[in-house]
């Protein structure tokens, strides 16, 4: 057994998601063969439809309209914010609603330029995972605080990037920074699992 498998399987078990294994005969049918795989292996199986429905609800309440008049507005906060920062590092920008403009250089933000797909991304695994719910929320508060801030730096980031290097701008903003962001998503969970913020011994199911 590879030991990343070793450390996810001890973490199921100090959970109490782990189940004894029922013991088979030479021979057993395969039935019997199939329900000792999949009792093996069904704390990972609960996870992973946990996960599905949590991504699954996700994306259904980001197709109704509510959802895309908050996100406008989350765009607008994410604008104002970039906007500031860029004003700290001297630059005569302005705002015109999700637009940030200059005299050499304007970006838009639109769905897409923001961090909550990573962000859910994230929490749904944390929900998924057996722990108490006090480390998941602290869990969930921390990451995705991070992956916001972060959001603010690709913004940022982009905006230098279009002014001054303008053939760089499409392969950050559409190859580069979505990989950043699922990448950070997934680091922040495996840290949260590994006891960084979320200590096993007081996980619960």
């Amino acid at each position: 057994m590879s030991p990343s498998r070793r450390f996810f399987r001890s973490r199921f078990a100090r959970a109490g998601a782990t189940k004894t294994l029922p013991v088979t005969q030479p021979g057993s049918s395969r039935l019997s063969r199939w329900a000792a795989w999949t009792t093996d292996r069904g704390p990972v199986w609960r996870f992973g439809l946990k996960f599905s429905g949590l991504m699954t609800v996700f994306y259904l309440v980001a197709l109704t309209p509510f959802c895309d008049r908050l996100l406008f507005t989350y765009l607008e906060a994410n604008a104002w914010l970039a906007n500031c920062i860029l004003h700290g590092f001297g630059q005569a920008t302005w705002l015109d609603e999700t637009t940030i403009r200059s005299a050499r250089f304007a970006i838009t933000i639109r769905r897409g330029c923001d961090a909550v797909e990573p962000s859910w991304l994230f929490c749904a695994a944390l929900l998924s995972f057996p722990a108490s719910a006090r480390w998941k929320i602290l869990g969930m508060l921390a990451g995705t605080l991070f992956l916001q801030a972060l959001n603010v730096v690709r913004i940022t980031s982009l905006y230098y990037l279009g002014m001054e290097y303008p053939s760089l701008f499409k392969v950050a903003h559409l190859e580069i920074w979505p990989v950043v962001f699922i990448l950070a998503a997934i680091c922040l969970w495996i840290g949260w699992v590994r006891g960084i913020w979320g200590p096993t011994h007081d996980a619960t199911a």
